[in-house]
C-alpha cells in the first residue's frame, strides 16, 4: 500500500544534478545546499551566520522536526530582463518561504510564502504545485532562499522552468489527473451499481477505498487543495494523514469482507484483526487529536502491514481461495510501483514525471485488477446459481419417482391405505411447498437476467435484441389492426470525431444524454427507443403515420442541437440525423425491409449535410411512407 517517513538514501551520482534546469534556458543554477532547524533565525542570519551548510544531493530530507533552510545559486546568462517559475511537486509541505538575495546590490527581494497551510488565493502563483516566480535582471546573479516548514516527509522535488515550459508542464499534468480520476469515476459507478443489484456489502467497502485513493491522490497532487478545498487550510494541513489512513483502514475491511477472511482462522484472521484495530484507533487519533497522531508511528507500520497484507492473500490463494490470486497480483503491481516512487524520493533512481508519479500508476492498475476480481466473483456466483437450479430440477425429478411409489405401495396395502396416505399427503405438502419456493425463486433470477440481457448497459434503453423481437411483434399486430407502423433510425453525426477529440468517457456521456432525450419522447405505450449500436439509435412508433413520426423526430433533432456539454471547460455541441420509415400495414414488407426503408433514409440525411430528418421515399398521395 502506501509507504513513507523512511530514511533518505544517497544517490549513486554524487555530482548528479539535484535541480531540474533544462526547461530554464539561459540560467545558471548552482549547487543546492541545506541546514536543519533554526526556522526562528531570520533570512538575515540564514546568510550571515556559519550554519555548516551541507550539499544537497537527494530531495529527501527526512522529516526535521524543527524544519529546514535550503539555498542555491543562480544567474541570468541572457541580455535581457528575464523571469522564471521554481516549481516545487510536493505540495503537502506546510509552509515555504522564499526569498532572493542579490549580492551585487546587498538586497533581499519580497518574501514569497506558499503551502498547504495556506489558501490557494495567497499563493505567489494559483496552482496545484507549490511555484514561485523569479524575475533576474540582464546578467543578474541571485542566491534563492527556502525556508520550509512540514510535519510531514519532506520531499523537495525542485524544478526550473520558463514561462512556455510551465505552461505546458500544468497541462500535461492536468491531463494525467484528469484522465486518472475519470477512469476511477468509472470504477466507482461501475461498482455502484452492481452494489445496487447485488447489495453485497463488498462491493460497498470497494467503493469506499476508491473513494479512499482518490481523497489521498488529491491531497498528494495538490489538486484537491486547488479545486475542490482551497479555502480551508486548517483541514487541508490533515488530509495527508487523514487519507494515508484511510487507504490502509478501507482496502482492510474489504479484504476481510471480501475474501472471508474469518472463516480460515488461525494467525491470518487473528493479524488482519489486530491491524484493522490500529488503523481505526489511527483514524480516530487524526479526527480527534491530530496534534498527537504521531505518537502512533504510522509511517513505521505502513511498511510490516504491507507486507503482512500481502502474505495473507497470498496465504489464501494457497488455501484455494480464487479471489485472492488477483488480489495479491494487484497489491505486488501497486508496491512495485510504490517502490520505484520511493527509490526516486530516496535518490537511488532519476526524479522524472514517470518516477515521481508511479504509485498513482500502480494505483489504478491495482483498481482495474481488484475490479476484474469483483467480475470474477459474479461469474463464479453465476456458476453456483445454475448449479443449483440443475439441483432443484433434479430434485423435484426425484420427488416424482418417490411419488409414484408411494402410490403404488398404497395399492398394495389397503389395510393400512389411511395410515400412509396421512404420512404421504404430509411429506408431500411440506416438499412441495419447498418445490414451489425454489420455482419462485428461479423465476425471479431469470426475469432478472432477462432483463438484464436486453438492457444497454450505458444508456439504459432496450438494446438491439430486444427491439428486433419487439418490432416482429408490432408488425404482425400492425397488419392485424390496419393501423400504420413507423421506424426512426438516428445517427449522430461525427460521434468518431468526438471520441478521437475528447475520450472514450466524454462520448459514453454524450450517448447517455442523447438516449435520454429520445426516452423522454417515446412515453406512449408501444413506443420503444433502443440503442441500434455504437451511436445510432432506433425507436418504433405503432400506429403512427409518416408525418407525426416526422414531427417527433425533428423535435428530438432540435432537442439535441440545443444541448450543451462540457469537456474540461470547451463547450461542445453534438446534432443527430434521423431516417424516417413507414409500414403500410397493407404492404406484404417484412421488419428488415422496413428498417433498410429507415437506414437508407438516414444514409440520404447524411448525405444532405447531417442534422436534418429524412423520410423514405413517397409514393402515396397523402404522403404516407410505404415500404413495399
Amino acid at each position: 500500500m502506501l509507504l513513507f517517513g523512511a530514511t533518505p538514501g544517497r544517490a549513486v551520482a554524487e555530482n548528479s544534478v539535484l535541480i531540474d534546469s533544462r526547461h530554464a534556458p539561459g540560467l545558471q543554477v548552482g549547487q543546492p545546499e541545506y541546514a536543519l532547524g533554526r526556522l526562528e533565525a531570520g533570512f538575515d542570519r540564514a546568510r550571515g551566520d556559519d550554519w555548516g551548510w551541507q550539499p544537497m544531493h537527494v530531495p529527501n530530507l527526512g522529516r526535521p522536526p524543527a524544519g529546514a533552510w535550503v539555498r542555491f545559486p543562480v544567474h541570468n546568462l541572457q541580455t535581457n530582463a528575464s523571469s522564471w517559475y521554481l516549481v516545487l511537486k510536493w505540495p503537502v509541505l506546510d509552509r515555504v518561504t522564499l526569498r532572493l538575495y542579490y549580492p551585487q546590490q546587498e538586497r533581499w527581494g519580497e518574501p514569497m510564502v506558499a503551502g498547504d497551510t495556506l489558501a490557494v488565493s495567497q499563493r505567489p502563483v494559483v496552482d496545484h504545485n507549490l511555484v514561485f516566480p523569479l524575475h533576474l535582471q540582464p546578467g543578474e546573479q541571485a542566491v534563492v532562499y527556502l525556508q520550509l516548514e512540514a510535519s510531514e516527509l519532506m520531499v523537495l522535488p525542485l524544478e526550473l522552468v520558463d514561462e512556455t515550459s510551465f505552461i505546458e508542464g500544468k497541462v500535461l499534468d492536468t491531463a494525467l489527473f484528469s484522465l486518472f480520476f475519470g477512469g476511477m469515476i468509472v470504477i466507482v459507478l461501475y461498482n455502484l451499481s452492481l452494489l445496487i443489484f447485488t447489495r453485497d456489502l463488498s462491493y460497498l467497502l470497494y467503493v469506499l477505498y476508491l473513494l479512499s485513493a482518490m481523497f489521498y491522490v488529491a491531497t498528494m497532487s495538490g489538486f484537491g487543495q486547488l479545486v475542490l478545498w482551497p479555502g480551508a487550510p486548517p483541514f487541508s494541513a490533515r488530509f495527508y494523514t487523514l487519507s494515508a489512513t484511510l487507504c490502509f483502514l478501507t482496502p482492510l475491511l474489504f479484504v476481510v469482507r471480501f475474501l472471508q477472511v474469518r472463516q480460515y482462522g488461525g494467525w491470518v484472521w487473528h493479524v488482519t484483526w489486530v491491524l484493522g484495530c490500529y488503523w481505526i484507533t489511527m483514524l480516530l487519533a487524526v479526527l480527534l487529536i491530530p496534534q498527537h497522531a504521531h505518537w502512533l508511528f504510522m509511517e513505521y507500520v505502513a511498511l510490516p502491514y504491507c507486507l503482512i497484507s500481502l502474505a495473507v492473500t497470498l496465504t489464501l490463494w494457497a488455501r484455494g481461495n480464487v479471489s485472492a490470486r488477483l488480489f495479491s497480483i494487484a497489491w505486488i503491481t501497486l508496491l512495485g510501483f510504490t517502490v520505484i516512487h520511493l527509490l526516486a524520493l530516496w535518490g537511488y533512481m532519476p526524479l522524472n514525471r514517470l518516477t515521481l508519479h508511479g504509485q498513482l500508476i500502480g494505483m489504478f492498475i491495482e483498481f482495474v485488477l481488484l475490479s476484474m476480481a469483483l467480475a470474477e466473483r459474479i461469474n463464479l456466483e453465476r456458476n453456483q446459481r445454475i448449479a443449483a437450479q440443475q439441483l432443484a430440477l433434479e430434485a423435484s425429478r426425484n420427488l416424482a419417482d418417490e411419488r409414484e411409489q408411494h402410490l403404488q405401495a398404497k395399492q398394495q396395502a389397503l389395510l393400512i391405505q389411511q395410515r400412509a396416505n396421512e404420512e404421504l399427503e404430509s411429506r408431500v405438502v411440506a416438499r412441495t411447498r419447498a418445490l414451489e419456493e425454489v420455482r419462485h425463486g428461479l423465476e425471479l433470477a431469470n426475469a432478472e437476467l432477462l432483463r438484464l440481457s436486453s438492457t444497454d448497459s450505458l444508456t439504459h434503453l432496450a438494446n438491439r435484441r430486444q427491439f428486433d423481437q419487439l418490432l416482429e411483434d408490432e408488425v404482425r399486430r400492425g397488419r392485424r389492426n390496419g393501423a400504420p407502423l413507423t421506424v426512426l433510425l438516428g445517427d449522430i453525426d461525427h460521434f468518431k470525431r468526438i471520441n478521437d477529440t475528447y475520450g472514450h468517457p466524454f462520448g459514453d456521456e454524450c450517448l447517455r444524454r442523447v438516449a435520454a432525450i429520445l426516452q423522454q419522447h417515446c412515453q406512449r405505450a408501444g413506443d420503444l427507443a433502443a440503442r441500434y449500436g455504437g451511436e445510432e439509435f432506433v425507436i418504433t412508433l405503432p400506429a403512427t403515420g409518416g408525418p407525426q413520426a416526422v414531427l417527433l423526430a425533428e423535435r428530438m433533432r432540435r432537442e439535441v442541437e440545443r444541448l450543451e456539454l462540457d469537456c474540461d471547460g470547451e463547450r461542445v455541441s453534438l446534432t443527430i440525423s434521423f431516417g424516417v420509415a413507414t409500414l403500410d400495414p397493407q404492404a406484404a414488407a417484412t421488419p428488415l425491409e422496413l428498417l433498410g426503408a429507415a437506414d437508407r433514409a438516414l444514409y440520404e440525411a447524411k448525405r444532405s449535410g447531417r442534422n436534418c430528418v429524412v423520410e423514405a421515399g413517397k409514393s402515396s398521395p397523402d404522403g404516407a411512407i410505404i415500404v413495399a
